[in-house]
């Protein structure tokens, strides 16, 4: 989300995390929220780090850390090693003037105020999960039409959720109670790389679930009105495919290769199904078979402005 570029700003983007990270589990010895380093001794930050488990704790990726001291943390991680002691500041900082701009800009941005929860007071996302997994309870809708389109705000978060429930099941959580994640306009957020070339990263946790999620007992079930942009290894994990009308050609080629109960002939019959019609293929279908959807008792709010009454005036 902060795309650090260079060979500095990476390793003291990760450094600083470590050290805020250190500081949220030691706030006796740092009361202000971050590792002071400029000019300042090694002794209370090997005191906090022998402390527990604090070692490996500050590698954690699930660690929470206070995200708006960062740009003051690496400020601080821009010094001179010297031993037993951090001494002044280096030329480090200028290299990365950019990336504090840029921390600002994504922590402070009124679009990602529902990621960073800046004015408080709000129950967070991890705890509702743990309450909802822990609970009776069938279902859980997560909506991120209030996350912006900015810093790949809404493709991290999404990403974020597939990796603690994998981690999740790949702790046997699951195994007694079985989870299947629904994921919708799922062409937005599988295959996805973010940041910049030398630093791209893949958001490749719901694919990981599509491959191996099975038998921990974590399913996925995906819906996308783009097959063509759903990599072919994540359709052919796909136990059953529900096809509703595919007109492009690429679509259909993309369906083909991934069923292989699926024939030309019955692939001819795609462009011509008609509204609520579907083709079931899969493994529990030996020929595929066409069904009509009954349409939903509160229907969605999906069609487009009627321009015929808008611009003639009749609306």
């Amino acid at each position: 989300m902060f795309d650090p570029s260079g060979k500095v700003q990476g390793p003291k983007l990760r450094e600083a995390i470590k050290s805020l990270r250190l500081a949220q589990l030691a706030q006796d010895i740092f009361p202000d929220g971050y590792v002071p380093k400029i000019n300042q001794s090694k002794g209370d930050y090997r005191t906090a780090m022998n402390r527990g488990n604090n070692a490996s704790l500050v590698d954690k990726p699930s660690q929470p850390f206070n995200v708006y001291q960062l740009t003051r943390q690496i400020v601080h991680e821009c010094c001179w090693d010297n031993g037993d002691n951090w001494g002044n500041q280096n030329n480090d900082l200028n290299y990365c003037s950019s990336l504090l701009t840029r921390i600002q800009a994504v922590t402070h941005s009124p679009s990602l105020r529902a990621v960073f929860n800046e004015n408080g007071g709000l129950e967070s996302l991890d705890s509702i999960i743990n309450e909802f997994l822990s609970s009776d309870s069938r279902t859980l809708r997560i909506c991120t039409s209030d996350v912006s389109y900015e810093f790949y705000a809404r493709e991290i978060i999404a990403n974020t959720i597939g990796r603690k429930l994998l981690n999740r099941a790949r702790s046997e959580e699951f195994r007694s109670r079985p989870l299947l994640v629904i994921l919708d306009e799922a062409h937005n957020f599988l295959g996805k790389r973010v940041g910049a070339d030398e630093n791209a990263i893949k958001l490749n946790a719901f694919e990981l679930i599509a491959k191996e999620g099975r038998k921990y007992g974590l399913n996925i079930c995906i819906a996308t009105q783009r097959p063509r942009d759903i990599t072919e290894g994540v359709l052919s994990q796909m136990g059953t495919l529900f096809v509703h009308r595919l007109t492009n050609d690429k679509d259909r080629d993309v369906v083909e290769r991934a069923c292989g109960e699926i024939d030309k002939t019955a692939a001819s019959f795609l462009p011509n199904l008609k509204q609520g019609e579907v083709a079931i293929v899969g493994v529990s279908f030996p020929i595929p078979m066409t069904v009509k959807i009954s349409r939903p008792k509160i229907p969605p709010i999906s069609d487009g402005p009627k321009f015929n009454k808008l611009w003639t005036g009749n609306g």
